[in-house]
């Protein structure tokens, strides 16, 4: 991927209400080693309602979670600095529809550290990536939930999100939200 399709104007700096600095950023390629330490890390609860599976994911499939095409997908991380060392916190991203039919609607996911959940970090993180998604055009976030992950089905209420049961599997809620161009 080219350095020039970074988009750099979506960094962002600030702090946790106890005051740890966090920056928001673009996930890059050579985030792979930081993307992998963070998702080993997940407890397998937090990984089984990420993936809704106990699968972990495979070094090809983290290599294609760092290094996007960023016309098609946008990934957004959460990071602070803990004993001189980068740490990831979290991640948010969207995938667009590969179909004309589909372009505008991007699929989305977050997860959250075990250690940093509850601090307003997918708040945060969600919030931008709704307004990145908006700006590039897309018209839909869509995603699929667990019945019973009670954090997500809260947060996505909060940002308007439609929560819907998925009629043909009850053991799923369906997380819709338009983005009207503003």
């Amino acid at each position: 991927m080219p350095a020039l399709d970074y988009p750099s104007h979506l960094v962002e700096d600030w702090q946790l209400s106890d005051g740890t600095p966090v920056r928001i950023r673009p996930i890059r390629a050579d985030d792979l080693a930081l993307h992998t330490a963070f998702v080993a890390d997940l407890s397998n609860e937090t990984g089984y309602r990420r993936l809704l599976s106990p699968r972990k994911p495979q070094p090809d499939e983290l290599r294609h979670m760092t290094d996007i095409d960023y016309h098609h997908e946008l990934a957004l991380i959460a990071t602070t600095e803990v004993d001189g060392n980068e740490l990831q916190l979290g991640v948010v991203r969207y995938v667009r529809g590969e179909t004309p039919e589909t372009v505008d609607i991007a699929e989305f996911a977050v997860v959250i550290a075990d250690a940093w959940q509850h601090h307003g970090i997918a708040a945060r993180l969600m919030h931008k990536l709704i307004d990145a998604a908006r700006q590039a055009g897309v018209k839909q976030l869509a995603d699929i939930t667990l019945y019973d992950n009670l954090g997500m089905l809260g947060l996505a209420r909060k940002l308007g999100f439609r929560v819907q049961r998925d009629p043909g599997n009850a053991n799923v809620t369906r997380l819709n939200l338009d983005l009207p161009a503003r």
